[in-house]
């Protein structure tokens, strides 16, 4: 185990690695949705291949960081790794684009 009170830096890192980890289960389950969004006249498209890589490779980021936020690292390659595939398929079969 790692004392992370000794070390400032170390501590940052973990906080980091629990952002990150977080926020690729967020985009993860955004990418699953495939949404379209305007914002202003601005349209955004959640495309699987786009959002869903961009989160799968957060999460292996947040991984390999490891420190007291590894079990939610885990977690978020596993979801954002599912949730690519289930945006690819629901791409797929609703005949959307990918890319």
């Amino acid at each position: 185990m790692i004392d992370t009170s000794s070390n400032p830096q170390r501590e940052r890192l973990d906080t980091l690695a629990g952002l990150m980890s977080a926020t690729a289960i967020f985009i993860g389950l955004l990418g699953m949705t495939n949404l379209d969004l305007s914002i202003s006249g601005t349209h955004i498209q959640m495309r699987p291949i786009r959002i869903g890589v961009a989160a799968v490779v957060l999460a292996l980021v947040a991984a390999g960081i490891g420190g007291r936020h590894r079990r939610l690292a885990a977690f978020a390659v596993g979801i954002a790794g599912a949730c690519w595939v289930v945006g690819m398929v629901i791409a797929v079969v609703a005949r959307r684009p990918l890319f």
